[in-house]
Formats: C-alpha cells, structure tokens, sequence
C-alpha cells in the first residue's frame, strides 16, 4: 500500500496538527470551567441564529403551509433558550449537566440491560461501556451542582486530547507508508 505523494510528503504536518489539538485538550482541561462557559455561550448563540433562521424561513414561506404557527412557536422557544444559555452561562452549564448525568445513567443502564437480555458475543465490553456510563453519570450528580461549573470543559478537554492522539497515529502511521515500512 502507498500513500498518495501529498501525505507521504507532508505527514509532519498531521503530526504538529495531532500535538496542537492535544495541547489544546490539555488546555481545556486545565481551564475546564473558562470552556465550559464558553462552550455554553456558543451553544446560546447558535440557538439564537436557528431560532432566526426559523423565523426567517416561516415568514419567507407565509400562507404556503399550514405549519406556520408551530414554527413561530418553535423559533420563540429555541430563541429563548438560547438567550438564557447565553446571558447565564454558568447556570446554564448546571442545568446541561445534571441533563448528561442523567444520559448517562439512563444510556448505561440500557447499555447493560441490552447486553444481559441479547446474550452477544464480547458481552463484557457492553458491561464495562455500561458500567462506565453508570460511573461518569453517577459521578455527575453525586457532585451537582458543582459538577456543572468544569465538567463540560473537561469533557470537551478530553475528547480534544483523544482527537490529537488518533491524528498523531495517523501522522505516524503516514510516515511508516511513506518510508515503506507498513504494508
């Protein structure tokens, strides 16, 4: 297998890419609770700018559908949400939070619950998946609402950092086909 000449010249830089994203995951983090602020707040301004592209596509198509009203009502809530995520952030964050603990709780359980009831083959991976849903959701609102001011900006840290480490491998993975060592 060979690598197409523009990677095989250029892993280098899917290296540098991989560390820079690490680097940030590492820096979200260390600042979970600054990410986590800000993440919320994108969160809110994206609501905001559905909440007016709602808006905008039910007034452009007035009179041509019969769902008028319900998209109004639409755009109004998603607007209003998205105001509140953005104007109060920290508590924002807290209502998410307790909303992912219970994702979690609810998504091990069935996780475990499929992997008793189905009998698959590798039935301990469902288990641990499930257990470990069951951990982080339990670890969430054991510890709300404090949870909600960092967690997040950690979870967004971590995935960043898992994120830089595949592109890593894949980086180093591009060097190995391009010396012709992988095949």
């Amino acid at each position: 297998m060979e690598a197409p000449d523009a990677l095989a010249v250029h892993w280098g830089w899917a290296l540098f890419l991989g560390f820079l994203i690490g680097a940030l995951g590492i820096f979200a983090i260390i600042r979970s609770r600054a990410i986590t602020q800000i993440a919320v707040s994108l969160y809110g301004i994206l609501l905001l700018v559905s909440a007016v592209a709602i808006l905008l596509f039910d007034f452009s198509l007035a009179g041509l559908w019969p769902d008028f009203f319900v998209h109004v009502l639409w755009a109004t809530l998603v607007g209003i949400v998205g105001f509140i995520l953005l104007s109060r952030p920290l508590q924002s964050a807290e209502a998410l939070t307790l909303l992912i603990a219970f994702y979690f709780i609810v998504g091990g359980l069935a996780t475990m619950g499929f992997a008793f009831s189905s009998h698959v083959d590798g039935l301990w991976i469902h288990l641990t998946q499930g257990g470990m849903s069951l951990f982080l959701g339990a670890i969430l609102l054991a510890g709300w609402p404090i949870t909600g001011d960092w967690a997040i900006g950690t979870f967004i840290g971590v995935d960043l950092l898992f994120k830089g480490s595949s592109i890593i491998a894949m980086g180093l993975g591009l060097r190995a086909i391009s010396e012709g060592g992988l095949f």
